[in-house]
């Protein structure tokens, strides 16, 4: 096995296979989607993900082990270009966690580095590696992982603290986590970010598809610090009636408060 000194070297490969497929139109759509808050390529995902298998068997498989492999991985995340970033995550959601070469208990400091590091800054690169790295993370690894995944909404950085909540989109039917979102919910909701306010109505919303009364009670001893749109978003589902108590709920609140 080779050493990984030449990361950048491989990086700088892939980022040139993908800055071979870039495209104007796709550029400004991609970076009008995310209303300019990161720099795009210009490259679909259905060319990241083939782009990124592509380069793996040429110039990965079979030459570095699965920790070498990591580190590659989380250097993409440090290139300038979002593309760059979700090839990060695509490697580590479609290659290396299938292979069993990423952990809770041994790579979530490694995870929160990008965070504290300023490698994931917005919330289109923060929704796409919850979901995709640490939702399969969580799925396959339960609990032990999910204790871990919690604590990031003690975080200050806005976007690991978002993580917290959206990493359980994916296993927002499964009530053993319920208590841990609820102490997240309980924390992130009095941010006044927009981004953390609104990961809390996220995941409530994917909640109440299956349990109403756990929402139902987030909802009620938080209230006054949902915005509107968080708000919105968490009672989703629920009938038209509910959904106007909950606002004048939140009126009441908000003069009482």
């Amino acid at each position: 096995m080779q050493n990984t000194k030449g990361s950048s070297n491989l990086t700088a490969d892939l980022r040139i296979l993908l800055e071979d497929q870039s495209d104007p139109k796709t550029r400004d759509w991609w970076e009008g989607y995310v209303k300019n808050s990161a720099p795009f390529l210009g490259v679909k995902m259905a060319g990241i993900r083939s782009t990124v298998h592509q380069w793996h068997r040429a110039q990965i498989t079979g030459r570095y082990d699965l920790d070498q492999q990591l580190e590659i991985a989380l250097h993409l995340f440090g290139g300038k270009f979002t593309e760059e970033k979700l090839a990060g995550i695509l490697f580590l959601q479609e290659i290396l966690i299938p292979a069993g070469g990423v952990h809770c208990s041994n790579d979530l400091d490694k995870f929160a580095g990008l965070f504290t590091s300023r490698l994931i800054y917005d919330w289109n690169v923060c929704d796409w590696f919850s979901i995709k790295v640490l939702g399969s993370l969580l799925k396959r690894e339960g609990t032990a992982c999910a204790k871990g995944i919690c604590t990031w909404h003690l975080a200050e950085n806005l976007w690991q603290a978002r993580s917290s909540l959206v990493a359980f989109v994916p296993v927002a039917g499964e009530g053993k986590f319920y208590p841990m979102i609820e102490n997240s919910c309980k924390r992130i909701v009095q941010r006044e970010e927009r981004f953390a306010k609104t990961a809390v109505g996220w995941i409530l919303r994917d909640i109440s598809k299956v349990d109403q009364a756990f929402v139902d009670r987030v909802i009620r001893q938080n209230i006054k610090y949902f915005s509107p749109e968080s708000l919105k978003n968490a009672n989703k589902y629920f009938h038209p009636q509910e959904k106007n108590a909950y606002l004048k709920l939140r009126q009441d609140a908000q003069v009482i408060g």
